[in-house]
């Protein structure tokens, strides 16, 4: 059979185009996705590996201390960089650089994925010090010495809410539960934090609304679930999960004193 002129020039009909870029987009979308889910994997993975190493020198911290845990935050003017050169406040009160001599390497454990390149920036002992991919659950592991506590362990505070803090391995209650670093952010688009806190303390501290990458960072503690809403943590006894947005809702993983009251929704109280 013979196909006439017109048959021969006739090209795609405007549903060809229409069907054949439908497709193309679709299979374009899968692609996009599949190569994202496979990243975000590969963060979660690095994160996870990440946590192991860093709450595995937190515990030879401690057990070269006798059983004392690190202070979440307070000045260390024996802090140095990785060249050896001493650090001022607050660089050497945030935990990366006191804890950076207990870590066998630096540039993998400690700061956000794909963030290994600020070390080699200018203002990159400030940026090692303030953005590690975990922050640390200071306020109540180890105390909270900065000005900027919300509830700094002085004598006058403990002798009004008793000893709210851990700081020793030996007080723990429920280790294998109790959160020592979580996943951060410190806003919007900035993943990694040195700091998370918890839920509640004297009073609410987190918001009554589920998180949202769209929130400010400390509606939720600065803790971020970027991982099909879970945050990648450690805890005291070494163990590393992926944990929801209701779980570290629960205080029995923040404080050591909410395990021993067994109270999910624990706040601190005046001592009577």
């Amino acid at each position: 059979m013979k196909l006439t002129p017109t048959q021969r020039n006739r090209g795609f009909t405007l549903v060809e185009l229409l069907v054949t870029t439908a497709i193309t987009i679709t299979i374009t979308g899968i692609s996009v996705t599949g190569y994202l889910n496979v990243r975000n994997k590969a963060k979660m993975a690095t994160e996870i590996n990440g946590a192991r190493n860093l709450i595995a020198a937190y515990l030879s911290h401690a057990a070269d201390h006798n059983g004392a845990v690190m202070a979440g935050y307070r000045s260390d003017p024996d802090a140095t960089n990785l060249n050896g050169t001493p650090l001022s406040y607050p660089m050497n009160a945030r935990y990366p650089w006191r804890l950076a001599p207990d870590l066998p390497r630096m540039e993998g454990n400690m700061l956000f994925n794909g963030n290994e390149s600020a070390l080699n920036e200018d203002n990159s002992d400030y940026l090692a010090s303030v953005m590690p991919n975990l922050g640390l659950n200071a306020v109540l592991v180890g105390g909270h010495y900065g000005s900027g506590s919300p509830l700094p362990p002085s004598s006058r505070l403990i002798e009004a809410y008793g000893n709210f803090h851990l700081t020793r391995l030996s007080q723990a209650d429920s280790p294998e539960m109790l959160t020592v670093f979580a996943s951060a952010r410190s806003g919007k688009d900035r993943p990694g934090y040195f700091d998370v806190r918890p839920p509640r303390l004297t009073g609410a501290v987190w918001t009554s609304e589920k998180f949202s990458e769209s929130s400010p960072a400390s509606a939720h503690g600065f803790v971020d679930f970027r991982y099909n809403d879970k945050a990648v943590t450690a805890s005291l006894a070494g163990n590393v999960q992926l944990l929801s947005e209701n779980e570290l809702r629960d205080m029995r993983r923040w404080s050591n004193q909410a395990a021993i009251e067994g109270d999910p929704d624990y706040t601190i109280k005046r001592q009577d």
